[in-house]
């Protein structure tokens, strides 16, 4: 009897922190990696690419900004030098790569970080948590015209989970486990 005891506590301890784990997941900030992924440029061109911050049922509206290292001497310009992204959207960032003329043909990889902090109007006194997300960045400076790869850029589609429906899931991922455990311990009293 003990023994059955310690496993449905076990079970229930496993389940609550799994829920934990996937609600912390949910409620965060996400970078994707640039787009387009291939990057494949000739000497002398340059192009548009964008990645996306997305913030996923954070608290508040955040102000994020951005930069590449570890390309150089490719040469990386943004749209713009911050971006407020609000709760429950996806922002996007658009850049522009340029090939120096004298760059050696090699791929450059090296990383997107985006800092965000909570938004405010304004001076903000006392602490404010600052998050950082590193992405990869890649692009290939490459010889022939037959292996460039340069792509329009086309407005992305929107998310395919809206945040209704996150809450939804949420919300059923807690009443599932709500009803297990109230099934696991009738079981149980059944049993007595």
């Amino acid at each position: 009897m003990r023994m059955k005891r310690f496993n449905i506590s076990k079970f229930g301890l496993i389940l609550f922190l799994t829920i934990l784990m996937s609600i912390e997941t949910v409620w965060s900030l996400g970078v994707t990696r640039p787009i387009p992924m291939d990057l494949k440029l000739l000497r002398g061109d340059s192009a548009r690419f964008y990645f996306q911050i997305q913030n996923v049922m954070e608290l508040n509206k955040q102000s994020c900004s951005y930069s590449v290292s570890g390309v150089e001497p490719l040469k990386i310009i943004f749209d713009e030098k911050e971006a407020i992204v609000n709760v429950n959207e996806v922002q996007n960032v658009y850049g522009t790569i340029s090939i120096p003329d004298n760059s050696p043909i090699k791929t450059y990889s090296g990383d997107l970080t985006v800092s965000c902090r909570p938004y405010a109007e304004g001076e903000s006194s006392g602490s404010v948590i600052h998050k950082t997300l590193i992405v990869p960045f890649t692009a290939s400076v490459v010889e022939k015209t037959e292996e460039r790869a340069i792509r329009t850029i086309t407005e992305p589609k929107k998310p395919a989970i809206p945040s209704l429906t996150m809450y939804a899931i949420i919300i059923l991922v807690i009443l599932i486990a709500i009803v297990g455990v109230s099934y696991l311990f009738s079981k149980k009293k059944e049993k007595k």
